[in-house]
Formats: C-alpha cells, sequence, structure tokens
C-alpha cells in the first residue's frame, strides 16, 4: 500500500510536466476557467486530500474536454501516458485510505431513530416524532445520511414541543423519575394500583369470594387477594418426602407449580417445625400423614 503511494508520488514529476504543458495556464490564478484551479496538484499529496481533484481531472480527459479543441493538443501517447498516471495515483490513494469513510458529516437522528430512542430511554411507546416532516432520501436510498438531513428552525421548534410532550409523561418517584403512558395524577395513580393488584394477583385467587351489596355498589369479597392455600398444601403433601430426603428444594416446588417460594418455605417450616405449638400441633399431625385426597380437609 506504502509503495505504491510511493511509486505514484515518484510520478509527479511526469504529471506535473503535463499539467504545466497544457491545464495550468489556464486553470490557475484568481480567475482560472470553470472556477477549477489546478495548481495544488503540482505540489507532492502524501495525504491524498486531493483526490477528488484529480478524479476530476480524469473525468474531463475520458469525455474529451480536456484540453480543449482550440488549445494546443497534446500528442495521443502523452495523453494516454497521462491518464495512466493520474489512474495509478488514484489506485494508490484508494488503497492508502481503504477503510476510512472519509469526512463524515454530523447529522441529526433521523425519526425513527428519534422515536426508538426515546422509547428505549423512558419504556414507553411514545411517538415524539408524530409531527415531524418526512425524512428525506440521499442518493444512496437512506434517510439517515448526514448530508441530507436538514435542520431547519421549524423542525428545531417541532424538538422543543417534543421535548415538553415527553416531559409531561415524566413521574416523580421516591428513588427518581420513571416515565408513563398518561399524562394526569389520577391515570398515574390508576396505573401504580393495577401494578400493585397484578403483583398480589400472580399468587392470589379470586375463589371464595361472597358477593355484597353495599349501599347500592356490588362488590366481591376475597376479591385478588385470598390466598390458594389448597394448591400449597397439595405441594407440600405430594412432595413432602422429596424435600425431606433432599431431592428437591423448596424453590423447585415452588417453581414447577407456580407457587411464590418465600410463603411456601414459611408455610412448610410451621407444619414441620419440631418444637411445640398448641395451635399448630393438630394441623402438623394430620398432614404428616395425610394423602393428595386429604389435602381439601387439610
Amino acid at each position: 500500500m506504502i509503495a505504491a503511494l510511493v511509486l505514484v508520488l515518484a510520478q509527479t514529476s511526469d504529471a506535473s510536466a503535463f499539467l504545466k504543458s497544457h491545464c495550468i495556464s489556464c486553470h490557475s490564478g484568481k480567475e482560472p476557467k470553470g472556477e477549477l484551479s489546478l495548481e495544488s496538484l503540482l505540489t507532492p499529496d502524501p495525504s491524498g486530500k486531493h483526490a477528488r481533484l484529480w478524479s476530476k481531472v480524469a473525468e474531463q480527459i475520458d469525455n474529451g474536454e480536456m484540453p480543449p479543441k482550440e488549445a494546443r493538443q497534446p500528442a495521443k501517447a502523452e495523453v494516454a501516458t497521462f491518464r495512466r498516471e493520474v489512474a495509478a495515483k488514484l489506485d494508490a490513494m484508494a488503497r492508502a485510505r481503504a477503510g476510512d469513510p472519509g469526512q463524515v458529516v454530523l447529522r441529526r437522528l433521523n425519526n425513527a431513530e428519534y422515536t426508538y430512542t426515546i422509547r428505549d430511554l423512558t419504556g414507553v411507546a411514545l411517538d415524539p416524532a408524530r409531527e415531524f416532516p418526512s425524512d428525506n432520501a440521499a442518493g444512496e436510498g437512506f434517510t439517515n445520511a448526514g448530508d441530507a438531513m436538514a435542520m431547519s428552525p421549524a423542525l428545531l421548534s417541532k424538538y422543543l414541543g417534543s421535548a415538553k410532550d415527553i416531559a409531561r409523561h415524566a413521574v416523580l418517584l421516591p428513588d427518581g423519575i420513571g416515565f408513563s403512558p398518561f399524562v394526569s395524577q389520577r391515570d398515574w395513580t390508576e396505573e401504580k394500583l393495577k401494578a400493585i393488584r397484578d403483583f398480589y394477583a400472580r399468587h392470589t385467587t379470586t375463589g371464595g369470594a361472597t358477593a355484597v351489596n353495599l349501599q347500592g355498589i356490588r362488590f366481591d369479597t376475597n376479591s385478588g387477594g385470598r390466598l390458594a392455600l389448597e394448591a400449597y398444601l397439595s405441594a407440600m403433601v405430594l412432595e413432602r418426602e422429596s424435600i425431606r430426603q433432599g431431592k428437591k428444594t423448596i424453590s423447585q416446588v415452588a417453581s414447577e407449580r407456580g407457587l411464590n417460594p418465600k410463603y411456601l418455605g414459611i408455610l412448610w417450616n410451621a407444619l414441620s417445625d419440631k418444637d411445640a405449638s398448641l395451635p399448630l400441633d393438630l394441623v402438623r399431625a394430620d398432614w404428616a400423614k395425610a394423602a393428595p385426597g386429604d389435602v381439601a380437609g387439610l
């Protein structure tokens, strides 16, 4: 790679001679023709910063536009040699900078990136870019190319409006800030109450509820707050010997049967404890000899 670049730099004198003979007289000075100055190509360019300008020269040669027809024409062999030198120079520059994307334009997030970033940060399915104009696709067909992503005063105003809307979903909590799909305190309260109910509902049952009519309002007692005691006792009867012999742990049994391991452990310790207990001794004796069909009696 480096050797190729050194070789091209060694050929600079030949390329420079062609430029001086046929190009520099018109393309130099304060007002170069076509607003194209080639003076910078006469000096060594180890960094390859003039690659775009060399590409322009090659394009003009290939199209037969330079030197112009009214100017003194070089021999075809001379043009061919010069064109090969330019090609070799461009190839060496490309190899020397392989993997370098060149200048990267500082850009904003496009609408989709902005939306998904806000969702990741807040954990809420918000749509902050719904009022934004559509992103333009660059020549490559992508909507995240910096050259095609403008930031107008109107769009900046929409960003500020979107930020205010996002802030309305922020909820102050004892340990920091959370975000909610809702914006009113009443909805925030209902959301937290629902989370509490859902938490208890994972390990409770609505069975055994009694319908009550209180001042015209009908509701069921024990709704969503009654322990499924029969399920816990059934697991303890069926797995009694496995737990005693150490073949299974309380956590394994709870996981297999969808029970709360902490409560199952408390219940197991209460019924298997050897210390005398007036209210528990009779229950312990029944549980110790109970079969699966005796759970309802327990």
